[in-house]
């Protein structure tokens, strides 16, 4: 069976039958991939970090120091929860 052929199997069953297995298959997701490619990333991934890295030493004027990130990110949370609460 190739793929082509499991995708129309997979996309015939039932709705509630497809969700159980898209369930299973990600609770098996390490049984069924070989586990040695658990270390690869995609291309694509491996591209934007190494993208993110030559922004960050070509302008270390724009990058934000760790810490108080959470403080940060937590007030601006509230800001906006604050904005929501007062459009009601």
């Amino acid at each position: 069976m190739n793929l082509e052929q499991l995708e129309q199997d997979v996309l015939k069953l039932p709705r509630e039958t497809r969700r159980e297995f898209a369930r299973w298959f990600y609770e098996h997701e390490n049984e069924i991939l070989d586990p040695q490619d658990d270390d690869e990333i995609s291309p694509a991934v491996r591209a934007e970090i190494l993208r993110r890295r030559d922004e960050a030493l070509a302008h270390p004027e724009q990058m934000e120091p760790w810490d108080g990130t959470m403080e940060r990110v937590k007030k601006r949370l509230d800001e906006v929860r604050r904005q929501k609460a007062a459009t009601r």
